[in-house]
């Protein structure tokens, strides 16, 4: 029986972040939120009417009861996350930058209970009701108990069927390139669907190409399964589906107005997932441009944002998708 479209794992942390672009250094109060990359991509499946339930192990106090319920309210099922009365929610803290100055972001989530989270801990019965299984390098950059979770959760998933997608999500705050090279390359390998930037294919995976297509293709020729998705930034997205052997490519929505870019690349793979599960790889690719451009106007991690709005962004828009 399938009760989810979608399960994901990973950390969320709070987010605490400065106001009226101060330095960190000088404010006297901060926005408090929070957000995590496999959290973001429940959220904004859920909003768009699929089923979603998010894995974790937080701490069994108000910061972790705050992320569980706050999940639960925009639609994600919080009911397998697992308690625990040891480590901490991570923290992270974002300083909001104007141009020429970039936003900076400093991390405190060592020995988060995230982190510790151990093969015992996962529910692994749950991945018989469940349609899609999400990763990302960022939980796999955790501990290494955190990467044997999320290999074991991907050997496990194609053994019952489900397809798998990993955002490779380089944070060189977690390892350098060369680490997360020789860690992500077997799960890349084993994925269903691999999604990777631009920047992170040339920096961890040192894919090179005149083009965007010859990037994929080099990616394809080592990486995933079934399909390889990759985002150009101002240019939009592009994947290569490995079957047909054809190019996808989409032009990005427009943005009029940003607010606030974390949790872009997240909204882009939830999009990317909907049109997977909706068997159109290149409605896929607009879904998730679509996505991305509208949480960049949404403050805080999550795309929270309807179906109707993505559907009457994308009648709107001027690009479109390019077969």
């Amino acid at each position: 029986m399938t009760r989810y479209d979608l399960l994901a794992f990973g950390e969320n942390m709070i987010r605490l972040s400065t106001r009226n672009y101060e330095r960190l250094e000088q404010a006297q109060t901060l926005d408090f939120r929070h957000g995590g990359t496999e959290a973001n991509v429940a959220v904004a499946l859920a909003r768009l009417g699929y089923q979603t339930c998010w894995i974790s192990r937080l701490a069994n106090n108000p910061l972790g009861r705050k992320i569980a319920g706050e999940l639960g309210q925009w639609g994600v099922d919080t009911s397998h996350v697992i308690w625990t009365d040891d480590g901490r929610v991570g923290l992270f803290f974002l300083e909001v930058g104007a141009p020429p100055r970039a936003s900076a972001v400093l991390y405190d989530r060592r020995n988060s209970a995230m982190s510790q989270m151990t093969l015992e801990d996962f529910p692994w019965p749950l991945l018989a009701e469940a349609r899609w299984l999400h990763l990302t390098g960022i939980t796999a950059a955790l501990s290494e108990s955190c990467y044997g979770l999320v290999a074991e959760s991907l050997r496990r998933a194609h053994e019952l069927g489900l397809s798998v997608s990993f955002d490779v999500n380089y944070r060189a705050r977690l390892w350098t390139p060369e680490q997360a090279r020789a860690a992500l390359e077997p799960l890349c390998r084993e994925a269903d669907v691999v999604i990777v930037t631009q920047s992170d294919a040339a920096r961890v995976f040192g894919v090179q190409g005149d083009t965007p297509e010859e990037m994929l293709a080099n990616l394809a020729g080592r990486f995933a399964r079934r399909v390889v998705a990759m985002t150009l930034n101002a240019q939009g997205s592009v994947a290569y589906d490995k079957s047909s052997g054809r190019f996808f490519r989409a032009e990005p929505a427009p943005v009029v107005h940003t607010v606030d870019r974390i949790g872009t690349g997240d909204a882009f793979d939830a999009g990317f997932i909907a049109g997977c599960l909706e068997g159109n790889i290149a409605r896929g690719l607009a879904l998730g441009n679509a996505l991305a451009a509208l949480k960049m106007t949404i403050p805080g991690d999550y795309a929270l944002v309807s179906r109707q709005e993505v559907e009457e962004l994308l009648a709107g828009a001027a690009g479109g998708v390019n077969r």
